[in-house]
This record gives C-alpha cells, structure tokens and sequence, in this order.
C-alpha cells in the first residue's frame, strides 16, 4: 500500500507539472499574441502570469523569455525606467550570463530603454557592449543587426555624429547581404536619419527610399506611421519643408490615427506637425500646439520635452514675444544638457546670445 501511494503521488505530481507546463505554454503565446497586436499592456500582464508560472514548474528559460517580453512591453508603453530595471535584472541571470547572444539581447533593450528615458550616455555604453557580444556569438547576425541599430540610434542623439555615420557603414554592409525584410528597412531607416544628420541630404534619401521599400504599411501599421514622422523630422532638420515632407507628416497623422498608441506616441506626433508650422512661419498655430505639449512633457524623454521648448522658444520669437522665448530656450538648454546632447543644448545658447546682441 505504501509503495502504491508513493507511485501514485509521484504519478500525480507528473501529471500537475505536465498541466503547468502546458497552461505556462498557452499564456504565453496568449502574451505574444497581444504583442503582435500591439496590446503592450495586456502582452505585459500575461507575460507576467506566464513569468510566475514558469518559476512555480521551475522552467527557467520560459521564466527568461516572459521576463524579456515584460520588459520589452513596458518599454513600447513608455515606461522606460520599469524596462531598464528589468533589463538590469536579467544581465546577471545565470542563462544571460552563459550566453553572448542573450546577453547581447538584454544590452541592447537595455540601450532602448535608457535612449528613451533620455540617458544617451548609458545607452550608447549598453549598446556598444551589445554590439560586442553580438559579433562573437555565433550565428549572431540579426541580433547583431538590432544591436547595431541602437548603437547608432544613441550615438545619433548624443550628436557623436562621426562616430554614428562610421558604425552606419558597418551596418549597411550587414544589411547588403540580407534579403529585405522589416529588419532591413530598420536598419536602412537608421542610416538615413544619420545621413540627414550628417547633410547627406541625396545619401539620406536614397536610404530612406530603401527603407519605405522594405517597411509596409499592411505588414506593421504602427512602424509605418513611426517611419513616416521620423522621416518628416529629419527632413524638417535638414531645412526640407515641402510637398514631400508634409505627405509624410500626414501620413504618420493617419496611420496614428487607426493604430492609437500612447499617450507619449501622440504628443511626438503633435512635436512633428508643431516643426512644420515653426519652420513655416506659422507661429502662432505652433504656439497652441506645442503649449499641449509642454504642458505633459513628463510622460517624454529629456530630449524630446528639450526639443518641444526649443520650438516654443523660436515660435515666441518670431511673434516678438521675448521674455516667453527666452524663458523656453532657457528651459531648453537645460534639458538638452540634462540628456547628455550637448550640441543641440548649443543651439539654444546660441539663440539666447543672438537675441542679447541684438539687443546691444
């Protein structure tokens, strides 16, 4: 009798771990669905059921790849700092210390994640290590890739240009030996916004034009819209106010529309249309939009809310307003320098000193 019940208790414990198993198996695909639907905060709560689930059957690499998703959620809903935390938990577990793939994986949403939150100077150190560990790892291309992109993506807004331009070559002869895909168009899209920087305006262009080509609007609507305003930013950066760049704002405004996305999404959809009116001369539109903005900039990163007072200070000066332009340039500089660009916190000083020398 007593050997039968410890052959049944173990048979049952079989079976509870088999049942486990497979409900820790189902929620997490439930998770990446919600992902691929881009429904980041329920893809984050059932990545964190399936996370406890895996714990209690103790399967550690399911628990590290819900984990990962969590982290990767909270970063799409903007909330940088619970991601890299995240981040910073898995560097050290025994699975991500054991593999240079999963530990490039780990920097490199490390690097994301601090980008977005406005602390460039970590980002660009995560990705950089990203990027080591990626090009030992075998069969590490495409990780390398991503790591890559953010390599360049936190290099471009700390304004180490030269820098950014010289990891874009290394990127562009990546991506010359893969077939497109969205990936290809990420990549393609990274280096136009570096040539746009770099005033490689046809460079800028011709990479752009290969991105749209791999980038489609009915494979991933919300990327589409990102390309789109990202694209109308640079060019508005590189002094291209036209037909072109207007399409492209009102392109990211309607596929935005259809797609939502956060708050943080929208307010850096409203930032691009306020540029255009800036650089068109209308101030005063500009002014209404951008007092939206401001007035929320908390739930954006330094550089971004940097950006948004530095158009508000241009707008209040070419309307005459002097004590509300330099009181937003003001506001500017600090930020820009708070997030580690210190060439753009340049372009606000020097807007300030111009308006005193004209003064004296």
């Amino acid at each position: 009798m007593v050997v039968t019940g410890g052959r049944n208790r173990r048979r049952g414990s079989i079976v509870a771990l088999q049942d486990g198993r497979s409900e820790q198996l189902m929620i997490e695909l439930q998770a990446r669905e919600a992902w691929n639907q881009r429904d980041y905060a329920t893809a984050q709560s059932l990545a964190g059921h399936a996370a406890a689930l895996a714990r209690t059957i103790g399967d550690e690499t399911s628990w590290w790849n819900a984990t990962f998703l969590i982290a990767e959620a909270l970063r799409k809903q903007g909330l940088m700092q619970d991601s890299t935390e995240i981040a910073e938990g898995l560097e050290s577990h025994p699975l991500t210390v054991g593999s240079q793939a999963l530990s490039a994986k780990v920097a490199t949403l490390k690097s994301f994640a601090l980008q977005g939150s406005g602390n460039l100077g970590s980002a660009v150190e995560a990705a950089t290590r990203a990027v080591e560990l990626a090009r030992a790892a075998p069969d590490g291309r495409a990780i390398e890739i991503e790591a890559q992109n953010a390599l360049i993506a936190a290099l471009a807004d700390s304004d180490k240009l030269e820098e950014a331009w010289q990891e874009c070559q290394r990127l562009a002869d990546l991506l010359s030996a893969e077939p497109s895909s969205q990936t290809t168009g990420l990549g393609y899209w990274a280096i136009g916004n570096v040539a746009f920087l770099q005033r490689h305006i046809s460079e800028a262009v011709s990479y752009h034009q290969l991105a749209a080509r791999d980038l489609s609007p009915s494979n991933d609507l919300a990327l589409w819209a990102r390309f789109n305003l990202g694209s109308a930013q640079f060019r508005m950066d590189a002094g291209l106010t036209g037909p072109e760049t207007l399409e492209c704002i009102e392109r990211a405004e309607m596929a935005g529309s259809i797609v939502g996305g956060t708050e943080r999404d929208r307010l850096e959809l409203s930032l691009s249309r306020a540029q255009w009116l800036v650089l068109t001369g209308q101030s005063d539109l500009a002014i209404d939009r951008l007092t939206a903005i401001v007035d929320h900039k908390d739930l954006l990163a330094f550089h971004i809310a940097a950006q948004a007072h530095l158009l508000m200070g241009q707008a209040f000066l070419a309307t005459g307003a002097r004590a509300e332009a330099i009181g937003n340039l003001e506001v500017s500089e600090g930020l820009f320098l708070q997030s580690g660009a210190a060439d753009r916190a340049a372009t606000a000083r020097g807007l300030l000193q111009g308006m005193d020398a004209a003064l004296g």
